[in-house]
């Protein structure tokens, strides 16, 4: 076995490692443009609250208090964004999750994906994901294709923009 893993080495063929790809400011300046005025804020949901953004999202998540960034240019609000940590396989990815003011996705970035880089989604499947609500068919097999080979990944990444955009409506008192 350990023969076979050392030739496989020698040969190339070793799994991907783990990445980080940037930071979250990195990210928040890629996402909003140079310029903008980031605002970290925090919510601390109540109990209706959490039940509503999981109602919304349609997944679990353990989230109060919920941190996020609002982003604005010349006193216009540009959006806001959620940064998202969620095990994909066995090891975790971290998403920020850029929302408009329409409620929908602006920007999907990977910061962090510490599963095999064979199975993180290709930018060209990312990038399908920009421009949606938040609808019950907004899931992989019904509005989202699949990805041949990161299944895994694809829900999970599905997963983070669905409670993404449930926690917008939730803090901007959308979710009534």
């Amino acid at each position: 076995m350990l023969a076979a893993f050392l030739g496989a080495c020698a040969a190339g063929t070793a799994p991907a490692a783990a990445r980080t790809f940037a930071t979250r400011e990195e990210s928040l300046r890629r996402v909003f443009g140079p310029g903008a005025h980031l605002e970290a804020r925090t919510a601390w949901l109540s109990a209706a609250e959490c039940d509503s953004a999981r109602q919304w999202a349609q997944t679990n998540f353990d989230r109060s208090p919920v941190t996020y960034w609002v982003a604005t240019r010349n006193d216009s609000l540009l959006g806001r964004a959620f940064l998202d940590t969620r095990t994909v396989r066995t090891m975790p990815a971290t998403v920020l999750v850029a929302v408009d003011c329409r409620h929908q996705v602006l920007a999907l970035e990977v910061l962090a994906f510490h599963e095999p880089t064979d199975y993180l989604p290709p930018r060209r499947w990312l990038d399908r994901l920009v421009g949606r609500p938040l609808t019950k068919r907004l899931r992989p097999g019904a509005d989202v294709d699949g990805v041949s080979g990161a299944t895994l990944s694809a829900r999970a990444f599905t997963a983070a923009v669905r409670s993404a955009l449930a926690l917008d409506r939730v803090v901007t008192g959308a979710a009534s």
